[in-house]
């Protein structure tokens, strides 16, 4: 997650958590204002003005007074019952607003108006006796209410004081909120803009990807033209090649035969090079043909039963000669009752022969080339062609399976040939459901290992096959060099 998200993430959190702890603020706030608003204090004015008008009507009295005295004395003290009885009922909403912390003093002022009550019909009676004893109470209700004043002012202070903590923190809240808002805003006007320029990257990026799409397409598929204009152009190169140098095969032999006559020393010792360079040049054009129409898919297989050991020994004894010329010795281990196998003979024997040749061609004179044929315990079918030779590089292992690719070792290159050995027998045990594997390592030798699946094993035949040499008797499985 972007800078950008992060924040605008924690803004919306904290804003959106910010909003319901100003809705208590803003009540208390409500409930201080009523509370200290001074609704009580006309109220207050009025309680007050009318103990004084009661007062002044009761020092008004005197002994013989007439009868419109003595009413009012009655009306004004009835005007003050009136305004207490006005107080709001307790628990109300004008209770909190209107008579909050009024409530002891309002009530002291009723007990001592109570008692003037009792004493009314003495105003009748004697209005100089009701006179002093009702100034008396009213100059004490007066005193009570003053004090009860004072101590609401002081009320008020307080409220008022709370009321502007209230306000002064509502207003600290409100601009934090205010501000999350605007980091919000901000946060949010970031994350378009940078979305804006990521989505703009990406549609150039598109359309780099859809030009570059493009042009792979444009070379694939001229790869795949030239590729087939390869295949097309060996094949049919090498099949126009293959009638002259079968006449030249021909008639080196005639020649080395002696049908036209016996030549001279040199004269038979070139034809006879000839001869050879000719079956060299015959085998590459071969190989040339069978890469060819295994990259087009049109090397067929002509299925068999093949005895595996027998193919092998058979491919040995073919290298006999070349063998005793390099100095190596050639072993084939083959379990009794002999290996069977459905497969091609004809390219089952190439890829042996490739293999073979290879291993006496890198293998000095006094070496040994091991060759195991057997059925594993799961169905599969093995190969393995074991050297002492010069043995290939680790970082050579890749190379040497692909066409006109070979070990840069300095001890092979007077061995090389085209590089088209491996690759064509690789392409021909995949053409089985088969797999190679190489493994190797320098100065000691080489393991190369061909993996038929289980599908192509078949049952071994029932008499035991001894196992068949090629220079020598080979005495258990050949050990492994690499």
């Amino acid at each position: 997650m972007g800078l950008g998200k992060i924040v605008w993430t924690v803004s919306f959190v904290l804003v959106l958590c910010s909003m319901p702890m100003l809705i208590p603020d803003l009540i208390g706030i409500q409930r201080s204002v009523e509370v200290s608003s001074g609704a009580g204090d006309r109220y207050d004015g009025e309680l007050s003005a009318d103990l004084l008008r009661f007062q002044v009507a009761v020092r008004d009295l005197e002994p013989g007074s007439q009868p419109e005295v003595i009413e009012e004395v009655e009306l004004r003290l009835d005007n003050v019952f009136t305004r207490l009885n006005a107080f709001p009922e307790p628990d109300s909403a004008g209770w909190h607003t209107w008579a909050a912390g009024r409530e002891a003093g309002a009530a002291e002022i009723r007990r001592v108006l109570d008692r003037i009550d009792r004493d009314l019909p003495l105003l009748r009676s004697d209005p100089a006796a009701f006179r002093a004893m009702a100034d008396r109470r009213a100059e004490e209700a007066v005193a009570i209410h003053w004090r009860m004043q004072l101590a609401m002012g002081e009320q008020q202070n307080t409220l008022v004081g709370r009321l502007q903590h209230q306000v002064s923190v509502f207003q600290m809240k409100l601009l934090g909120y205010g501000a999350g808002f605007i980091v919000l805003v901000g946060a949010l006007a970031w994350l378009m803009r940078s979305h804006m320029r990521s989505e703009k990257e990406l549609q150039a990026t598109n359309r780099q990807l859809r030009d570059l799409s493009e042009t792979l397409v444009i070379a694939r598929d001229a790869a795949v033209r030239s590729d087939t204009a390869k295949s097309n152009f060996l094949a049919n190169v090498s099949h126009e090649l293959r009638t002259p140098l079968n006449a030249i095969l021909g008639f080196s032999e005639a020649l080395a035969s002696g049908i036209f006559g016996r030549l001279p020393g040199r004269q038979a010792e070139y034809v006879g090079d000839i001869h050879l360079s000719g079956q060299r040049l015959l085998a590459l054009i071969n190989d040339i043909l069978d890469l060819a129409k295994l990259d087009a898919g049109k090397l067929e297989l002509r299925e068999e039963v093949v005895a595996l050991d027998r193919l092998a020994a058979e491919a040995i004894r073919g290298l006999r000669e070349a063998s005793s010329a390099a100095g190596v010795t050639v072993d084939l281990t083959s379990v009794a009752g002999g290996v069977m196998v459905l497969g091609d003979p004809l390219r089952l024997r190439q890829v042996l022969d490739n293999l073979l040749s290879n291993a006496v061609k890198f293998t000095p004179a006094g070496g040994r080339i091991e060759v195991a044929v057997e059925t594993l315990a799961d169905g599969r079918t093995v190969v393995i062609v074991t050297d002492t030779g010069i043995g290939i590089p680790a970082g050579d292992l890749a190379r040497v399976f692909l066409p006109f690719e070979q070990s840069d070792s300095q001890r092979a290159r007077p061995a090389q040939g085209t590089g088209l050995g491996l690759p064509l027998v690789r392409q021909l045990v995949e053409s089985h459901g088969g797999t190679i594997r190489m493994s190797s390592e320098p100065a000691i030798g080489t393991e190369v290992t061909v993996e038929l699946p289980p599908e192509r094993a078949l049952p071994a035949e029932g008499n035991p096959q001894p196992a068949v040499q090629g220079n020598s008797v080979a005495k258990g499985r050949p050990r492994s060099t690499a």
